[in-house]
């Protein structure tokens, strides 16, 4: 319990400050007639090591480590994973790894090197979110969840890295090879984790609307923040009892797709029907409302923001992943793992939230938010030391360094 809280913590708040230094010393070079840093300036490079050594030095720290941990030491034993559906480039990688002898130490860190670093720069020209992100990925539930799928965490990092390359003052020929780049790169990061595939479409998606907005003067704005919150209710209503899922039976083609099949079981009773139900504790209550007060202030927080292009694309995302997440919640596990590369954006939606409290100088709100969205790591070490059941126990964390303390 004791190196749990220590390492969340602490790590917590090393990424807060290293954050705010970066994000001030680029205020004064800008205040001076100077430019903005560059992603490796030393505080952003200081704070992928960091959180690299911290998830590379884990040991059961995440449902699947130790899957991915028995699969490495039998590749460096055999030369081969015992499982053989893991993805094409994920294998070329590890493998490299085992043939070069490396420490699992290493092998972790730098899946986690690649998350973070993906993350960081998709916020590159946004470092005063950065302190915020920082935190939030320690002391909120994505650690856990980063530890935990580890391929296609780094995959949803990258997707938050390509939505910040998305200019919305290029020209239509720009924005088309932009997005050939794009997806391109979306079909490599497929030999990471199929499910990279989602994100086709979402791309094309996104560039249709702005490609219309931009070249052809097609106004679209967002409905008012009532609409919104309407549309989310009915959303968590519907995810309280999925009794319509037995009319989509037939996603077998979508695991084969993605590579969910691994996570599927028609055995399942969550599958056949007999819904797993959530209970409404701390984490679950605290992350609801932080998504109403997000939906609530998004218009506020937009007039704020009002020169900060990809706040509108960061909030629709995040908006997505609200509702599927309340619609699939008392579902099966694996239906909720797609929804990850949406639910990434709770993390910089919460960040603009922070500051837009900040800014207005509202303490009150300042205080219970923080409250709110930075305190989820505390009630997950309490249920994994005092109710320690499998679902409860990952979170805590363990180190080979260190006797568990």
């Amino acid at each position: 319990m004791l190196l749990s809280l220590l390492v969340y913590s602490l790590t917590g708040a090393i990424l807060f400050f290293l954050g705010w230094h970066v994000n001030k010393r680029e205020q004064q070079s800008l205040i001076h007639g100077g430019n903005k840093l560059p992603f490796y300036s030393w505080e952003i490079m200081l704070s992928l090591v960091v959180f690299s050594i911290v998830a590379g030095a884990r040991y059961h720290t995440g449902y699947d480590h130790a899957m991915y941990l028995d699969q490495y030491q039998h590749l460096l034993e055999t030369g081969d994973f015992s499982r053989h559906n893991f993805e094409y480039g994920f294998v070329w990688i590890s493998k490299i790894f085992a043939w070069c002898h490396i420490h699992y130490f290493y092998y972790f860190a730098f899946w986690a090197l690649l998350q973070i670093g993906f993350l960081y720069f998709g916020l590159r020209n946004h470092k005063h979110l950065l302190c915020w992100v920082g935190l939030g990925l320690m002391c909120g539930p994505f650690f856990l969840s980063w530890m935990n799928s580890v391929r296609q965490s780094v995959v949803v990092c990258l997707f938050v890295a390509l939505v910040s390359l998305i200019n919305n003052r290029s020209s239509l020929q720009k924005n088309i090879l932009l997005l050939i780049f794009i997806l391109c790169v979306v079909v490599l990061a497929a030999f990471i984790h199929k499910s990279a595939l989602m994100l086709l479409p979402v791309f094309l998606i996104l560039f249709l609307i702005l490609i219309l907005t931009d070249d052809f003067n097609i106004h679209v704005s967002l409905p008012n923040k009532w609409v919104m919150l309407s549309v989310f209710a009915v959303f968590v209503l519907l995810g309280l009892k999925p009794f319509w899922i037995d009319y989509f039976s037939n996603y077998q083609w979508f695991l084969d797709l993605t590579g969910y099949q691994n996570y599927s079981n028609l055995d399942d009773p969550n599958v056949a029907g007999k819904f797993r139900t959530l209970n409404w504790g701390p984490s679950r209550v605290s992350i609801l409302c932080s998504n109403i007060l997000i939906i609530w202030f998004y218009p506020k927080m937009k007039a704020l923001f009002k020169d900060d292009r990809l706040l509108p694309f960061f909030f629709v995302l995040s908006f997505v992943g609200m509702c599927l997440s309340n619609l699939l919640i008392n579902t099966s596990h694996f239906l909720l793992r797609p929804i990850d590369y949406f639910t990434i954006f709770y993390l910089v939606m919460n960040s603009y939230l922070m500051i837009y409290f900040i800014r207005t100088k509202n303490m009150v709100f300042t205080v219970a938010v923080f409250l709110l969205l930075y305190s989820h790591f505390l009630f997950s070490i309490y249920k994994g030391v005092f109710m320690p059941i499998d679902t409860n126990l990952p979170f805590l964390y363990h180190t080979f360094l260190l006797p568990s303390i």
